[in-house]
């Protein structure tokens, strides 16, 4: 079986009360929408991701942010999943729920099948420097495939703020961090496989673009902030 598990990670706005715990690349006002396009290695649209803030929860000691999300199939318009997630932020971190990791393609790929998922996901601090060293993370997905369950576990590792950048999407420019880190997938059947990962992240919008390639710089996915709310 031939499976790209390549992963995906929401960075937003974070205003109002929760700045104080919230790094400023997460959502905290509730109506914020976002919505990202997802585009495969031979730059086809073949899905989109809208998010809604829907919750926010502060205190002096930690803030809970809840989110809306919902994946689409951009050529049959039909829902692939929905769900919500929480996002916690406490003493100077952001922790993000291990579901909002994954993929719009995975989702899309065993979206007529029971799954669940688990780990530790990532965070992120409040404050971010070219050269900076992040936490490595990880995610689990287990599915329930019929006649066999498949087992993923995927490795986030060497997380890095390489660079400042300036990017353009259809939503406009953005002055940019650009971080990178490796993804290594292992399945239970004994396969194993590594992409790379670049994500370019601005301070009051959030994820403005990712790539994922092979070790050779082959792209394998591009996603790309299309609008912002």
């Amino acid at each position: 079986m031939k499976t790209q598990f390549l992963i995906f990670t929401f960075f937003c706005i974070s205003i109002s009360y929760a700045q104080s715990n919230c790094s400023p690349y997460y959502p905290s006002k509730i109506g914020t929408k976002i919505k990202m396009h997802h585009f495969n290695n031979k730059n086809k649209l073949v899905s989109e991701t809208n998010y809604k803030v829907v919750d926010v929860n502060s205190s002096e000691k930690e803030s809970k942010i809840v989110i809306a999300m919902e994946v689409e199939d951009a050529k049959k318009k039909k829902n692939i999943t929905q769900s919500k997630f929480t996002i916690i932020c406490k003493e100077g971190i952001t922790f993000i729920d291990p579901e909002t990791i994954i993929s719009p393609q995975l989702y899309k790929q065993y979206q007529n099948m029971d799954y669940s998922i688990k780990g530790e996901g990532i965070d992120i601090p409040n404050s971010l420097v070219v050269g900076q060293q992040l936490k490595d993370g990880q995610v689990s997905m287990s599915i329930d495939a019929g006649v066999m369950s498949i087992e993923m576990t995927v490795d986030l590792k060497n997380r890095e703020v390489q660079s400042r950048e300036t990017i353009t999407t259809s939503a406009g420019s953005f002055d940019c961090f650009l971080i990178t880190y490796t993804n290594e997938t292992t399945m239970s059947m004994g396969m194993k496989q590594t992409f790379l990962v670049k994500q370019w992240i601005s301070k009051n919008v959030g994820l403005v673009q990712q790539e994922t390639t092979k070790p050779n710089g082959k792209l394998l996915s591009k996603s790309i902030l299309a609008t912002f709310q």
